[in-house]
């Protein structure tokens, strides 16, 4: 019984662990300035955001900055942080936004890393409601495209 066990907790262990976007993207990478482009804030939290290319209605700049500022271009703060190396989550002016930095991955077990965007993303209010989907790209400074080999 004892080993039933075993299997059992090794095979959710595997699962879990190949769970994980195989983005690779550090704190460098991500802190700098944003520019967010962000959908209508009208939905609930079932919204599905994958293909999200817009309306835009909401476009803003945000700096990302040491140890976890964030500022946005008309002078409010917040604060960011990093989500393992896969994503990052931003608060400020009452939203919150989370992605995933953008990745893809090749037939041969390869993964090429886009630090400088993101995948559609998802934003609310503080309170968790008026969802909306985004997207941001980096503005400054530069980052270059990072390639790995996939682990397993």
């Amino acid at each position: 019984m004892a080993l039933l066990y075993f299997s059992a907790l090794l095979t959710l262990l595997f699962v879990y662990s190949r769970a994980d976007t195989p983005a690779n993207c550090t704190y460098e990478d991500i802190r700098g300035v944003w520019t967010f482009y962000e959908g209508e804030r009208s939905g609930s939290s079932n919204v599905n955001c994958s293909t999200f290319k817009g309306p835009v209605t909401y476009i803003s700049k945000v700096k990302l900055d040491f140890p976890d500022v964030a500022v946005d271009d008309v002078g409010n703060k917040g604060y960011w942080t990093l989500i393992y190396n896969q994503g990052f989550e931003v608060v400020i002016n009452y939203r919150k936004y989370f992605a995933f930095s953008k990745f893809k991955s090749s037939s041969g077990g390869n993964t090429t890393s886009y630090c400088d965007t993101v995948l559609p993303g998802w934003s609310h209010d503080v309170l968790g409601k008026n969802w909306a989907c985004y997207n941001a790209q980096k503005v400054a400074p530069s980052v270059g495209v990072k390639s790995h080999q996939n682990p397993l």
